[in-house]
């Protein structure tokens, strides 16, 4: 889909649905009282239980509301355990982003073992989609995704397993389907996770039956086609509730804004999703922007929950006006016009996802990164952990 494609809502349709402003408020005060709230080791005890006692951060960490280093200060003085461990992974994925580029967004390490060869980047099964796999965690997780924006990882990787292995789907369907509802939907942690799950970016895939489902679901289901041992998964034929598929239906979709209208007699700092800091260069006496790219959209589209929740976070930042505009083209302008005087200076904060925009950019707040000096990103994340792990 071309960027011309995307369609504009009116911003009054992206109000946040009550449910969701209840179950995420969309400001940094909610966001550091989860921190705060966080219990380190009932963390490590649980997580991979559905019940578990797991933070809920994600949303916050992925479009900045909070940071990485602030949440080690206030919750991990053990920064080799295991929550710490889980923040690093983000970190980690964030590295390969910057190295590799757009190319994460394809087959990493080799071809996707059990992709159909009737597979298609846009196409799911539709029990998937519908959650009507006849697995109660399955579908209590796709519920979840509509009407929550959020999903407990252990259940995306089951999702992402039957999708990717039993359906023979391609992952990148999933991860975009993903990446259009999470509110937590990060390119990098999403793709790459995806990708680790399917195979194509890990050694071997991740299989799950349905032992293991009712093991961190508190289920005891029987009878599916996942009631087998794990070793046995894979043979026989896609199963019949899996075998039809639909195109995935993801409008592009952006805000009814027009472009920014700069004054050139003040500094600009210019914000994206992924950094709603309220705390960035507050003392600065500088217009600030938060700029909705249309190619971005058109790409990786977003739903209007997602839209309205972020859209509601970005009134954290005392001054933030937001507009819809081609930042390379707006910012390249005004960083010729500032280095010829005509302008004042421009900055933004460095992050992957918007490695095309010019300027000068602040560093990512960032932990474990920090320690990481090979020079180049890590090949795995275990390679990465040895070394920053250690290093707390």
């Amino acid at each position: 889909m071309a960027a011309s494609e995307t369609a504009r809502v009116p911003v009054h349709e992206l109000t946040l649905r009550p449910a969701l402003a209840a179950a995420f408020p969309a400001t940094r005060a909610a966001a550091l009282e989860r921190v705060r709230s966080v219990d380190e080791r009932a963390y490590a005890r649980t997580r991979n239980h559905l019940r578990g006692a797991v933070s809920r951060l994600s949303p916050y960490l992925t479009h900045g509301l909070v940071s990485v280093p602030e949440v080690l200060a206030i919750v991990a003085p053990d920064a080799a355990g295991k929550f710490a461990q889980e923040l690093a992974w983000r970190e980690f994925f964030q590295l390969v982003y910057e190295r590799d580029g757009r190319t994460i967004f394809a087959d990493r390490f080799g071809p996707q073992p059990r992709r159909s060869a009737a597979a298609q980047p846009r196409r799911l099964p539709r029990a998937i989609i519908e959650g009507r796999t006849g697995i109660d965690a399955l579908d209590d997780a796709v519920r979840a995704l509509l009407d929550d924006g959020y999903v407990h990882n252990h259940a995306r990787m089951w999702l992402a397993s039957v999708t990717c292995h039993l359906a023979g789907a391609d992952w990148r369907a999933g991860a975009a389907w993903f990446f259009f509802h999470l509110l937590d939907g990060d390119l990098a942690s999403n793709t790459l996770s995806w990708q680790w799950v399917a195979g194509t970016g890990s050694h071997k895939p991740y299989l799950a039956n349905q032992a293991n489902l009712d093991r961190f679901s508190d289920r005891a289901q029987r009878g599916t086609f996942l009631d087998r041992p794990t070793s046995e998964l894979l043979a026989g034929p896609v199963p019949a509730a899996l075998a039809e598929s639909l195109e995935l239906d993801l409008p592009a979709t952006i805000p009814d804004l027009p472009p920014p209208r700069l004054d050139p007699d003040r500094p600009l700092l210019a914000y994206h999703p992924w950094a709603l800091d309220p705390t960035w260069r507050a003392g600065d006496d500088a217009e600030r922007w938060l700029l909705l790219e249309p190619a971005l959209f058109a790409r990786h589209p977003w739903s209007r929950d997602r839209l309205a929740w972020v859209l509601s976070a970005a009134r954290e930042v005392p001054g933030l006006r937001v507009a819809v505009a081609d930042a390379r083209t707006l910012l390249a302008e005004r960083v010729a016009a500032a280095e010829q005087g005509a302008s004042a200076a421009v900055r933004h904060r460095a992050h992957p996802a918007v490695a095309h925009w010019p300027g000068p950019a602040d560093p990512p707040p960032r932990a474990f990164a920090q320690r990481w000096t090979q020079g180049s990103a890590p090949r795995s994340f275990s390679a990465f952990w040895k070394r920053v792990g250690s290093a707390s």
